[in-house]
């Protein structure tokens, strides 16, 4: 009887703490948009969270690229929204293989950072401060809008020969769901 107790507890806490465990993958925690002057600001939260087999890539020099998508739609009451504006903000994430820094590059500018450590460059990564969203005129006075954001990895940027077995493994399919906020007009 005693070891049938055992087991359940035994049992339990694994379940306790396979639920506390990060799951791998990408998820969007925050997103709002502020008016800032004559424009709409953007700021937002997301975790990176990579397995081992996309760590382990990293640190032998394949470059993974990052999509985040905005979109901002205007609300009806019809079967589909409008869209009012859609950006793709694209990322290279990469370890420098002489210095083992990891380099983040905003692809289409010239912005590139360098990270010790691969979880300094995924923070980065998911930070986002103050970005221009949309100019306050491009929004009619009277219509609701939403605002839409969601962040994955871009497996057809991989090398030819990763590509198949990223295609086909669910450890490369790193994808966040939308995540949707309210734009209220000041």
């Amino acid at each position: 009887m005693n070891t049938k107790i055992h087991r359940l507890l035994f049992l339990l806490a694994c379940l306790l703490a396979s639920h506390n465990a990060p799951a791998d993958g990408i998820e969007i925690s925050s997103a709002t948009s502020e008016l800032a002057g004559e424009a709409y600001q953007l700021d937002a939260s997301i975790k990176f969270n990579f397995d081992s087999e996309v760590r382990d890539a990293l640190e032998h020099g394949v470059s993974i690229n990052i999509d985040v998508i905005i979109r901002i739609k205007r609300e009806r009451n019809w079967l589909w929204d409008p869209k009012v504006k859609e950006e793709v903000l694209n990322f290279k994430l990469e370890q420098h293989p002489l210095s083992n820094r990891y380099l983040v590059t905003e692809l289409g500018s010239d912005s590139r950072k360098q990270f010790s450590t691969l979880e300094e460059a995924l923070n980065y990564l998911g930070t986002i401060d103050d970005r221009l969203l949309i100019s306050k005129t491009a929004l009619a006075e009277d219509e609701n809008y939403i605002g839409m954001i969601k962040a994955k990895v871009n497996t057809e940027t991989l090398p030819a020969v990763i590509r198949p077995v990223a295609s086909a493994s669910k450890k490369w399919q790193l994808d966040s769901p939308w995540f949707k906020w309210s734009i209220v007009k000041e």
